[in-house]
This record gives structure tokens, sequence and C-alpha cells, in this order.
């Protein structure tokens, strides 16, 4: 940034991201640099998250029948601002604040209920600061494009209790700003992952509450939107297709059909149901079952790395998203995509590094430099932060 310089009429004139005038008495007066520093900060989206998420699966939604390839909206789980900050750069419409991941990134815990409740409110607070950093920084590297603001959708696992803790946790997270959040029908007491299927071979079984439980802390899920006068998408997930009450009949797709079709009856966004296997079969068979009696009912599906997708490919037999998307799954998310690959590429290098000290490092940078284009964002690392940015910042303040 050019110094100051004294003018002929003696006002001391930057470079035009600040102006120091001399008073009658010999003070300084400044003056605010006010289109200079809109320079460094993308604007703020008006658009409430919730109306945004919900506007989006609509409309997606309504593509089924004509125009299946853009039938849903797809994304994967983030666990920090950084990986909530890769998912915006590359262009995801949503943002999923995904439990199974908190749960092991920020406490190295299994995905069984354990890490505090709160945490999750937390990690949204965290999402949304990497999802502004990557605006600003984008906006200001760019010289003006605003990028896309994708909203979160966030677990509340079964809700960490009843239906008080599920209308508090709720509020808390509409006030860190998710635009929706998901809450399940199992036991919270008992609640575990929705892939873990068996424990040393024993097959270790899912134990829901009743549907009257589940509904009453759906509704406590959207008084909590009521409550703070901000609306809220709501997703209710069912583990119905293969858990079961305690005396109850066994799970199945037509145990998980009867249970969203009372969640749909209160009038929940969106219906999830967990499958454990990648056959279409059951989501076929799920969908038509709902939208016989709720033909608008958007639907969600998990496309969690627990599921063979890649024996399914192997054998010529993996079902397509946009399949999905035409039978009213418009909300399709990748629980943890994030945490198996992150995880990979970093086990990859720091194994190779522990054993070979500078020579990974040096293999690394010419891995990044041989790679594909565009060259990989995180080279340049004190861009992919935000450094110039922050930098004029400081000197247009001292101007």
């Amino acid at each position: 940034m050019a110094l100051h310089k004294a003018n002929s009429n003696g006002t001391m004139q930057g470079d035009g991201c600040q102006a120091v005038s001399k008073t009658h008495d010999g003070r300084r007066a400044w003056t605010y640099p006010a289109s200079e520093v809109a320079k460094l900060y993308a604007p703020p989206e008006t658009v409430p998250p919730a109306d945004k998420l919900r506007a989006l699966l609509r409309e997606r939604f309504d593509r089924r029948d004509r125009d299946p390839a853009n039938s849903f909206v797809h994304t994967a789980g983030a666990y920090d601002a950084f990986t909530a900050s890769m998912l915006v750069r590359l262009g995801f419409e949503a943002v999923y604040a995904s439990g199974w991941q908190l749960a092991v990134a920020h406490h190295m815990y299994p995905d069984i209920g354990i890490y505090p409740s709160h945490a999750m409110v937390e990690l949204v607070r965290e999402l949304i600061r990497g999802i502004e950093g990557t605006r600003d920084t984008h906006f200001y590297d760019s010289g003006g494009e605003v990028l896309n603001v994708p909203p979160i959708f966030a677990d509340i696992e079964a809700g960490f209790g009843g239906s008080t803790q599920a209308f508090t946790l709720t509020r808390e997270l509409i006030r860190a700003g998710a635009a929706g959040v998901h809450l399940e029908d199992q036991d919270p007491a008992e609640r575990t992952c929705g892939h873990i299927v068996s424990h040393h071979g024993a097959k270790r079984s899912k134990v829901l509450v009743p549907t009257s439980k589940w509904i009453e802390k759906l509704i406590s899920v959207k008084a909590a939107a009521q409550a703070t006068g901000v609306p809220v998408v709501v997703i209710a997930r069912t583990d119905a297709v293969d858990g079961q009450e305690p005396g109850g009949p066994e799970g199945s797709v037509e145990q998980g059909v009867q249970r969203a079709l009372e969640a749909a009856s209160l009038g929940v966004d969106v219906v999830w149901a967990e499958f454990n296997d990648t056959e279409l079969d059951g989501p076929r068979a799920f969908a038509e079952g709902v939208h016989k009696h709720y033909p608008e009912q958007i639907l969600g599906f998990n496309l969690s790395p627990s599921l063979h997708w890649g024996k399914a490919k192997q054998e010529g037999k993996l079902v397509t998203n946009a399949r999905l998307g035409e039978l009213g799954y418009a909300l399709q998310f990748s629980t943890l995509l994030a945490f198996r690959s992150a995880g990979m590429a970093l086990e990859q290098y720091l194994r190779a590094f522990r054993q070979e000290g500078l020579e990974a490092l040096a293999d690394l940078q010419i891995n990044e430099t041989a790679a594909a284009k565009p060259e990989p964002m995180t080279r340049m690392h004190q861009k992919f932060a935000g450094t110039n940015r922050w930098l004029t910042m400081e000197k247009t303040a001292k101007g």
C-alpha cells in the first residue's frame, strides 16, 4: 500500500483507502474507508437459512419426473471449519453437520450418543466460521465474486433425552445458525450408529421408542422454531427398517413406512429411513409406501460409506443419484465421506513421513505440483487461510 503524501491543500491522502486531514487547531481528522473495507467482506445473505434449504429441496423434488439428473441435492458431512470450507469452495449447495464425524473428530468417541449434546451447537458455529471465512477470502481474491452460502442441517441424534431436551437443543442450534435438524426414533439410552449391525459376531439390534414418543420430540423441534421466531427444516429419521421396539415386531420396510406416515402427517419437511444395503428394492418400496398417502413428501437418503457401494459398482449394480432422486430422495448426503477420504490421505502421508522424514515431504510437494489441474487448493496454504485479505485489512485500518 502506498505511503501517504501531502497534497497542495494540506490533506494527507493515501491510495484511496483512507483520508486524513488537519482541523483548524491542528488535530487530525480521520475518514472511515468504507469503500475499501467493502472489498474485504462478502455481503451477507438476507434469506433465512431454513427458507433457502426448504426452497432448494422443494425445487429439486419437483424435478423428479421431468429432470431426474437434477432432482436432488447431494452433499457430505463436515466436521470442522476446514471441511466446511472445502465444501463451499467446491460448490456444494448444502453442508451436513455430521454427528458421526463430530463424535470421532472432536472427542474420539464412537457414534453411540455419548458426546455432549451441546457439542453439535459448537460444531455448527465452527462450520459457519469456515463458510464465512471462505466467502470473504474468495470475495477479496476474486475481486468481488460472491460464493453461495450453503445452509447447514445438523444431527441431533435422538434428542439426547425427551421432548424438553430436544426442544432446547434445537433452539440452540437455530440460534447458532442451523437451517435444519434431523431427529431419529431410537431410544436415546440405547442409541447406536445407523450401521452398527453386530458386536463380536452377535447382532446388535436398534432399540426404538414408541412412535408417539418420536412424534412428541418432532413436535418439540417444531416448537423450538416457533419459540425463536426462526424457521427450521425438520428431518424425521426412522430406523424402523431394521430396528424394533422392545417386544414389538421385527424391523422392516413396512414398519418404516408406517412410522414415516405418522411423521408426514405432522408436516415434517423430510422423511429419512436408514437402509443397510445398496439394493434399490427397499428404498423403492419405502418411497412408494409414503407417496401413496403423501405424494409431495420429500425423502432423504444416507449415502453412507458403511454400505458396500464399491462392491455394487464392481458388480455393475450401483444405483445412481438420479434414480434415487426420481423416487423422491431429494436430500442425499454422505455422513462420513470426509472422514474416510481425509483419513486415507492423511494416514498415507503421515506414515511415509514417520518412516522417511524429509523424503516424504519432498514427495508431497512433487505430487502437489504434478496433480491434475486445478492444483490442490491447500498447496498455497497462506492464501487458502485468507492471509492476503487480513493483511490488507490491517493496512486499511492503519491508513
